[in-house]
C-alpha cells in the first residue's frame, strides 16, 4: 500500500496571508479570521509543508553530495564550492537557523490558535482537523530535527513568544539530547492523530510512517560518536578526533526505532517494502516516486527539470554537476562481493568498469558507457571531455542515479517535477543493522537486513563471521553505495567522525585513447583537489546575525 507523504499540491496562500505567516506578530482579528474557518486553517497547514527543504536543494545548492567525497560540481557559483575550498563560515552559507525558526513559529501559531478559536472540523470529512493537528506536530518535529542536525543543541520553542519579552527571546541553547527528546515527543503526538494512509484525493500528507522514520533517524544520529556522550550534557558535539564514543542504550533505542519503521503493518501486511529490483529502484527516483512502496517521505515538487540539466553530461547540454569522484567509484565492490582493493576480487585496473556491483551501472556514467543512444566520451576531445572548462566533468564521471534519461535538458522546466525522497525503507534497513551491530554484535538480523538490500542489487551476501569492526565498515560502505547522492553522506561522515579522513584528497580517472589497451582506452588516476578540513567543520556554524541578536546564543566551537 503506497504511503506518500508531502502534499500532492502545495496550496500557496495569497500574499496577505503569507505575510501573516511571516510576521513576528499578528492581530487578534487576523488570527480569528483564519482559525475560525477550517478551509483557511487547512491552507495555513499546507503552507507549512512548503517550508521543508528537500535533499536536492539543500543549503542553497542542488546537491550536498558535491560538498563531500561523493561528488564535485563543475561551476564556481555552485554552493558546494564554499565547502570544498574552505571559505564557508558563519556569514556565507545562508540563514537556515532563521528559516527553521520561522517555520517553528508558524507551527506553534497553528497549534495554539486551533485551541484558542475552537477551529471547526471539516464538515464533509469529520476527523480531518485532528489529522491536520497531527501533521503540524510532525512538521514542528521536522524543523527542530533539521536545526539540530546542522547546529547541535538549539533553543527549544514550543509556544509563540511575545516579541517584547527579552528574557524569552534571549534564552540559551538546550542540550542536544533534550532537543532530540522534544522531536520524539512531537512525533508521538503526531502518530496518535495520523492515519497509515489517505484516500487518493489526499495523497501526500504525513502519515504514521513518517513519524516513525523521523524518530528513527533522530535516534540514530544521537547514538553516533559525534553526539553519543557529548549530547547528554551539552549543545556542542564532540569535535575531537576520537571517533569511539558510544552508549549501548542509545544504540538499542535507535535499533528499536528503525525496526518499528520496518515492521509497521497495514491491512495487507507491511506498509513499506523494498522495490523488487534495480530497474524499479531507478524508476523510484524519476517516474514512480509517488507510487513506490519503498518511499516513506518526500518533499513534493522540490525542483524541476533543471535538476536533470544540472546532472546531465556536457555532451547532452548538461552542467555535469555532482560528478562522482573516484573515491566513491572505488567503493563499489566487484560483482563477486569483494572490494576492489582485495587481491581476490579480480579487479583489473586496465578495465576498471568490468564486473562491478550492478548498482554502479545504474548510479554512475563513465567513459564508454551507453547513454541515450551514444557512448559517453570523457577522453580529451570527446563530447563529454574531462576538463576544467565550465560545465565539464572534473572527475571523469557523471551522476546517473537521479537523472531522468527520458528528458532533454533544453526542454521546458514544466516537463518534470522532481519529488525529493527524504525517507525510504532501505535507509532503515541499514540504520537498524548499524545500531544493532553497535550494541548486539553478531545478532543475525544484522546480516539479514544488509543482505536484503544486497540481494535486491544482485550482490552476494556479506561474508559470514565478520567481527564487529569489520561489520561496521561493511555497513557503512553499504550505506555509502545504496544511499549515494541522497543527502546522507554529508551528515554520515560527521556523525561517524570520519570526515577528517574522507573529505581531504579528491580523485578522478582520466580516459586516454590507446588502441593497444583493452577497449581502446587506458586509465590514469589523478588528484582533482585537496580540500581543507578542520574539526570545527563537523558542525555548521550559526549565522552571525543570530548570535548578535541574542547575547546568550553561544556559537559552535571553532567558529
Amino acid at each position: 500500500m503506497k504511503q506518500a507523504i508531502i502534499l500532492l499540491t502545495i496550496i500557496v496562500l495569497t500574499a496577505c496571508k503569507k505575510d501573516f505567516l511571516d510576521r513576528a506578530a499578528t492581530t487578534q482579528q487576523q488570527d480569528e479570521d483564519i482559525f475560525t474557518n477550517f478551509t483557511m486553517t487547512d491552507q495555513v497547514v499546507n503552507n507549512l509543508y512548503s517550508r521543508i527543504r528537500g535533499p536536492y536543494t539543500y543549503l542553497g545548492g542542488y546537491s550536498m553530495s558535491s560538498a563531500t567525497d561523493e561528488g564535485k560540481d563543475a561551476s564556481s557559483w555552485m554552493a558546494s564550492q564554499t565547502f570544498n575550498n574552505g571559505s564557508w563560515n558563519a556569514t556565507t552559507i545562508g540563514n537556515t537557523w532563521r528559516e527553521n525558526y520561522v517555520a517553528l513559529r508558524q507551527a506553534n501559531t497553528i497549534l495554539e490558535n486551533v485551541v484558542k478559536y475552537n477551529t471547526p472540523d471539516d464538515p464533509n470529512n469529520p476527523g480531518t482537523l485532528e489529522n491536520r493537528i497531527g501533521e503540524v506536530y510532525f512538521l514542528r518535529a521536522w524543523f527542530l530535527a533539521e536545526l539540530i542536525k546542522q547546529f547541535g543543541g538549539v533553543i527549544i520553542v514550543t509556544q509563540t513568544m511575545d516579541q517584547t519579552d527579552s528574557e524569552a527571546l534571549n534564552r540559551p541553547r538546550n542540550t542536544y539530547d533534550s532537543c532530540v527528546a522534544q522531536v520524539l515527543a512531537d512525533c508521538d503526538e503526531a502518530f496518535k492523530r495520523l492515519p497509515l494512509s489517505y484516500p487518493s484525493t489526499q495523497v501526500g500528507r504525513v502519515t504514521k510512517g513518517a513519524c516513525l522514520a523521523l524518530k528513527a533517524r533522530a535516534l540514530l544520529y544521537a547514538a553516533s560518536p559525534l553526539w553519543a556522550i557529548a549530547g547528554k550534557t551539552s549543545f556542542q558535539g564532540d569535535i575531537s578526533s576520537n571517533s569511539t564514543a558510544s552508549d549501548p542504550e542509545k544504540w538499542r533505542k535507535a535499533a528499536a526505532a528503525a525496526k518499528a519503521v520496518i515492521d509497521l503493518q497495514g491491512d495487507g501486511g507491511p506498509v513499506y517494502r523494498l522495490e523488487p529490483n534495480l530497474a524499479a529502484r531507478k524508476q523510484m527516483f524519476t517516474s514512480t516516486t509517488l507510487l513506490s512502496n519503498e518511499v516513506i517521505f518526500q518533499r513534493m515538487r522540490e525542483t524541476d527539470q533543471g535538476m536533470d540539466r544540472y546532472l546531465f553530461p556536457f555532451g547532452n547540454s548538461g552542467w555535469s554537476g555532482c560528478a562522482p569522484t573516484q573515491n566513491l567509484v572505488d567503493d563499489y565492490e566487484m560483482d563477486n562481493g569483494f572490494p576492489v582493493t582485495d587481491p581476490a576480487s579480480g579487479y583489473d585496473p586496465s578495465q576498471p568498469y568490468a564486473h562491478r556491483d550492478p548498482r554502479f551501472y545504474q548510479d554512475i556514467l563513465y567513459n564508454d558507457a551507453d547513454f541515450k543512444g551514444r557512448k559517453i566520451e570523457t577522453f580529451a576531445g570527446g563530447k563529454d571531455a574531462l576538463s576544467t572548462d565550465v560545465d565539464h566533468t572534473r572527475t571523469g564521471y557523471f551522476a546517473r542515479k537521479l537523472l531522468d534519461e527520458n528528458i532533454t535538458p533544453s526542454q521546458s522546466s514544466s516537463v518534470r517535477q522532481v519529488h525529493g525522497i527524504i525517507f525510504r525503507l532501505a535507509e532503515f534497513y541499514l540504520g537498524y543493522a548499524e545500531a544493532l551491530n553497535e550494541y548486539d554484535p553478531g545478532n543475525p538480523d544484522i546480516a539479514t537486513y544488509v543482505n536484503a538490500i544486497r540481494a535486491r542489487a544482485g550482490m552476494p551476501p556479506l561474508p559470514a563471521g565478520l567481527s564487529q569492526p569489520d561489520m561496521r565498515q561493511r555497513i557503512r560502505n553499504e550505506r555509502r553505495i545504496e544511499l549515494a547522492f541522497e543527502n546522507h553522506r554529508f551528515w554520515d561522515v560527521r556523525r561517524w567522525k570520519i570526515a577528517e579522513q574522507t573529505e581531504r584528497a579528491i580523485y578522478g580517472l582520466q580516459a586516454i585513447v590507446d588502441n593497444t589497451a583493452p577497449g581502446g582506452f587506458r586509465y590514469e588516476r589523478f588528484k582533482v583537489e585537496d580540500r581543507p578540513w578542520r574539526n570545527a567543520m563537523y558542525i555548521i556554524p550559526i549565522t552571525v546575525d543570530e548570535t548578535l541578536r541574542n547575547p546568550n546564543l553561544v556559537q559552535n566551537e571553532g567558529w
